[in-house]
């Protein structure tokens, strides 16, 4: 499926540092990370703070590229396919 979103564009429309969720990182701080993609649609993917701070913007913008990847192979390898009920 990596192929399925090969040279696919992006829109990091917002990025904002939140307190993390999850019950092992209570205490510690997420970046929410805003996107669209070229159909439009808006989505979020959460990546630890302290593994984006003090890096560098090329190195920070290869985190939000490889999380954003990740989430799109988990959702694609759904859509289009049908269930019975």
């Amino acid at each position: 499926m990596a192929e399925a979103n090969a040279g696919v564009t992006v829109k990091i429309i917002d990025m904002t540092k939140i307190p993390s969720s999850e019950p092992d990182r209570m205490g510690k701080y997420d970046l929410a990370v805003t996107y669209q993609d070229t159909a439009g649609r808006v989505r979020v993917i959460t990546l630890p703070y302290e593994s984006f701070k003090g890096k560098s913007e090329a190195e920070q913008l290869e985190l939000i590229r490889k999380a954003i990847k990740a989430q799109e192979e988990e959702r694609l390898k759904f859509v289009g396919k049908t269930i019975t009920l």
